[in-house]
């Protein structure tokens, strides 16, 4: 059976076109063209020209000089692809663009707030004003299934938009506390940004706002609403909902996986292509037009494989590679970590920090996790973290916060002053600390956060940490057995312990393969993004964490040159630590999920390179590696699991199938059946990898398997990651230093210094 990608393929009326064309150096000059010529020309830049396709048999002006394109020719097949968003509209007319490339709107008929409310009784009015209503997305892209056969299809993306248009006048009435939520505007001009700012008050008919772009103080309370963000309506609902709430959100989550779901795309795939193909067909030029063809097939032929499987991913457990599994606990469980025999910390020094009103269910939870959990038939942590993980007498120290009878708006203060008073008293080294917080102050602002308080703290003393709420602790053994075994991974991966690696033949003398990130360090959404952090982890080609590299913050502009000094620190370090040798056949590897925009990675990396391995032979591969795409992979075979009389995963593609999108791309499943939790989970997206042309190892089977293999690496969890944890672990770095940079005392040079081997991030 071949698998269905979410397209439509398009049948071109003819080979060639004419299109006129003219030099434009400058891509900033065409909004000015479009303004001259855009009634009669349908403009496109690529490349240091501007294309230009009449609208219509006569038009008023020449645009530039006269051409005859070649519809399969790369540079005329983007201006096709253009050219097909922007007539996609008409076949719409009764419905308003979100927006226009990809060109988007939303249903008119379904809404999820209404379908599930509407027979409740007694729901205050303003419920009504909260919307979620499906959203398409149609978006022609290029695609090569197979060598030179390229062809543009359509593929088309179902999301979700949620609103709120309840006057902001009538949800203060209700008493919902506005501040501190987002405003955008109802009807923005073509030239004016939908996002408006953050509400500090309400007075009279004017929204006052604490922050903004465009440094705007205050607009009219008539000409806004409240963003619908996920904090909006959960804040709003929660009050207007009250006791219902929870029942409305479980509602909610079932129904809006009814759009989600692998049958219903194809439902919508199929009622799209209908819709598309009614009326004439799309008119691209004056002498080109498309049809809309067969839902886009990616199947393997005798000639070529357009499909292929990675296949199981091998977890291990020593350095030889003999000691393997298929599940990542049931290795450790039988055969103990990777690095048993050669871990530093056997005998673990384990800072405890607790709400003195818990101290005694903290201590009975340090039990259990220090010796495992007996009383449960068939446990799943029957060895404990010491058993496990072969550890000697771990000790345990507790550190009692004062929270009984304390305000929680001290929360964050109360943990930071107890955690330094107790490490200013004390010589004793701590090689983890375990943090308990209440579950009263795990939605606290970052400020007053005891998570983020406590974190900086310990992290500047060179102490990693995890965190745990009070109410996972205190889980029935049958549900608190599965949440120690993520805790007891992170917790040796933060002591620098390898718990396990994966299955990878090295066909040169080292692989070395890097994640790369950065954040974007500005206080809000409205300050201008300008200022950067550069995030690099490091690993072996087998999956051992060598280290991660946190560069300085800088401005935009001075970001490239800061990368280039950060990547060769890097180099150094591994080539130092790997021992390359002169004539060493050496293979780097780098992820990047999304390279910012004018600053040429790939160049800056392969420079980096040339100077650091002068000695060596090196091999480079360039990948990015991301979820933002609108590709979704259907597997019409696959009929899925029954869980409760329920079946999930239908249509699900199996993890490690991987599909050729054109010569230099592949989309990667890394979540299939197996890692679908619930019936109403969405079809999961496959990973876009896409290999960048300067790359001097070139290998489209392997380097795709390596990513997938690289999901498995994560030791956050024991089951596979969303992303190789060359991205996943730079995205969780990024996420934590964002909200730590504003915290009282906190510096994140200890970083670079005795955490730099440590998974502190996890």
């Amino acid at each position: 059976m071949p698998y269905l990608l979410n397209g439509f393929a398009i049948k071109l009326s003819a080979e060639k076109f004419n299109v006129q064309v003219r030099a434009v150096p400058d891509p900033g000059e065409m909004k000015a063209l479009r303004a001259q010529f855009g009634q009669d020309w349908f403009l496109s830049w690529r490349g240091g020209f501007a294309y230009g396709i009449p609208k219509a048999d006569q038009v008023a002006a020449q645009f530039g000089k006269n051409r005859i394109a070649e519809c399969q020719k790369h540079e005329f097949m983007h201006l096709l692809s253009a050219r097909l968003s922007n007539v996609l509209p008409q076949r719409f007319p009764n419905y308003k663009a979100f927006s226009r490339r990809p060109f988007a709107f939303l249903g008119q008929k379904e809404e999820i707030v209404g379908s599930v409310i509407g027979s409740w009784r007694g729901v205050d009015h303003l419920v009504h004003q909260f919307k979620i209503r499906p959203r398409y997305e149609l978006d022609p892209r290029i695609i090569e299934l197979r060598p030179d056969e390229t062809e543009i299809a359509i593929f088309l993306k179902i999301g979700l938009n949620w609103s709120i248009l309840a006057p902001l006048e009538d949800l203060q009435a209700a008493q919902i506390e506005l501040a501190g939520l987002n405003v955008v505007r109802r009807d923005p001009a073509p030239d004016e940004r939908r996002l408006v700012g953050t509400i500090a008050a309400l007075q009279g008919c004017n929204v006052m706002l604490s922050e903004s772009f465009d440094d705007l103080r205050s607009i009219e309370a008539k000409r806004v609403q409240l963003e619908g963000s996920k904090a909006s309506f959960i804040r709003c609902l929660r009050k207007l909902l009250g006791s219902k709430y929870q029942e409305f959100d479980d509602a909610r989550f079932r129904a809006e996986g009814e759009y989600l779901l692998g049958p219903s795309l194809h439902k919508f795939l199929e009622k799209m292509q209908g819709v598309l193909r009614k009326g004439e067909e799309f008119r691209l030029a004056p002498d080109l037009t498309c049809e809309i063809s067969d839902i886009v097939e990616a199947r393997n032929e005798p000639h070529y494989k357009t499909v292929v499987s990675c296949g199981g991913v091998q977890y291990c457990f020593d350095a030889a590679k003999v000691k393997r599994h298929e599940y990542a606990w049931s290795g450790l469980t039988k055969f103990g970590p990777f690095d048993r025999e050669t871990f530093s910390k056997r005998s673990p020094r384990i800072l405890v920090v607790c709400p003195n009103e818990s101290a005694g269910k903290v201590s009975q939870f340090i039990r259990l996790f220090r010796d495992g959990i007996q009383s449960e038939a068939n446990s799943r942590f029957a060895k404990g973290f010491s058993g496990t993980f072969g550890l000697v007498n771990p000790q345990f120290v507790t550190c009692e916060v004062p929270t009984l009878g304390k305000s929680d708006g001290r929360a964050g203060e109360t943990y930071w002053r107890t955690i330094e008073n107790h490490l200013a008293s004390t010589d004793a080294q701590y090689d983890l600390a375990l943090v308990v917080i209440l579950d009263q102050h795990s939605g606290l602002a970052d400020l007053n956060s005891p998570y983020l308080r406590g974190k900086a703290v310990l992290l500047t003393n060179g102490i990693p940490v995890q965190d745990v709420r009070l109410n996972t602790i205190t889980a029935r053994p049958a549900s608190l057995q599965y949440s120690l075994q993520n805790l007891s991974v992170a917790m040796y991966a933060k002591m620098s312990g390898t718990p396990w690696t994966v299955s990878h033949d090295l066909t040169v003398d080292d692989e070395v393969v890097i994640g790369m990130g950065n954040v974007e360090m500005t206080g809000s959404r409205f300050d201008k993004k300008q200022r950067y952090m550069g995030i690099t982890t490091v690993f072996r080609g087998d999956g051992n964490y060598l280290l991660s590299n946190v560069s300085r913050v800088c401005r935009y502009e001075e970001y490239a040159e800061e990368l280039e000094a950060s990547m060769v620190e890097v180099l150094r370090e591994v080539k130092r630590r790997n021992g390359w040798q002169k004539g060493d056949t050496v293979r780097v590897v780098f992820h990047a999920h999304k390279p910012l925009r004018n600053v040429e990675v790939a160049q800056i990396v392969r420079k980096c390179i040339a100077d650091i391995g002068s000695e060596q032979t090196i091999q480079f591969a360039f990948l990015t590696v991301t979820h933002e795409h609108p590709f979704k992979i259907l597997d019409t075979a696959q009929k899925g699991k029954e869980v409760n009389e329920v079946w999930k995963g239908v249509y699900a593609p199996n993890r490690g199938t991987v599909i050729q999108l054109g010569r230099y791309t592949r989309l990667l499943v890394t979540n299939g059946l197996s890692q679908i939790k619930r019936a109403s989970a969405p079809l999961p997206s496959p990973l876009l990898v896409n290999l960048h042309r300067e790359s001097t190892y070139v290998d489209l089977q392997y380097l795709p398997e390596q990513v997938l293999k690289f999901t498995s690496l994560t030791w956050r969890s024991t089951q596979p990651a969303h992303a190789p944890v060359t991205i996943y672990y730079s995205e969780l770095i990024a996420s934590l230093l964002s909200r730590l940079k504003d915290i009282p005392g906190w510096s994140p040079a200890v970083l670079n210094t005795k955490l730099r081997s440590s998974r502190w991030f996890l």
